[in-house]
């Protein structure tokens, strides 16, 4: 199997593409704005998507390397990086393997990404290692809801049958506690209910980690 065709999931990248289109309009663009608003310098989305996030650059930012491993997803998404007001360079590549040298980008933005990453300790360590010292780690991520919590329980049922419908996603993370054990000062990280999203990915931790 080809590297492409392994991270090609077409049917799930329409779906996709209308579920971020509806999250815009009903407040997650307002929390896309929020988060971004700490990106400086030479920015690195992981995980493009359908590139929604290109409109909620603050000015603050010089240039954009995002990378796309769903050729899928790169479509749908280069009108947005063609009308983009700063340079974005858009890459096939994953998480695990990031073609970037050590301390190229001042920021990352992580948003719904993390849930269908394979190797999630070997990723954040990509992270690290491509950011500059003090850089600066922007999370919007759906994760496991706290422990009791109705959502909880829901996600647990879901959690079997969600990843093959949604191309790899997991419900369950615990993504502010992984990137704490990575190494990242999460100090300005919380967690919220995004309600613009459905229950099972409604728990979310945002914010600015910092690479130290």
């Amino acid at each position: 199997m080809s590297r492409e065709r392994e991270h090609a999931h077409p049917v799930f990248v329409q779906v996709y593409r209308l579920v971020a289109a509806a999250g815009e309009r009903s407040g997650y663009g307002e929390l896309r704005a929020s988060v971004l608003a700490d990106a400086r310098g030479r920015l690195l989305i992981l995980g493009l998507g359908p590139g929604h996030d290109l409109a909620h650059l603050p000015a603050t930012v010089m240039s954009v390397v995002a990378v796309e491993p769903d050729p899928s997803m790169r479509a749908l998404a280069r009108g947005r990086v063609a009308a983009c007001p700063v340079p974005v360079t858009l890459l096939s590549a994953d998480a695990h393997a990031l073609p970037l040298a050590d301390g190229s980008v001042d920021a990352v933005l992580c948003a719904c990404v993390l849930c269908s990453v394979a190797q999630p300790p070997r990723a954040l360590a990509e992270l690290r290692r491509v950011l500059v010292p003090g850089g600066r780690l922007l999370l919007l991520e759906h994760v496991a809801a706290p422990p009791g919590h109705w959502v909880g329980r829901l996600q647990q049922l879901l959690e079997p049958v969600w990843g093959r419908a949604a191309g790899g996603c997991s419900i369950r993370r615990d993504t502010r506690v992984a990137f704490a054990a990575a190494g990242f000062d999460v100090s300005a990280v919380h967690s919220s209910m995004a309600w613009p999203n459905v229950p099972p990915v409604a728990p979310t931790v945002l914010g600015t980690a910092l690479n130290h």
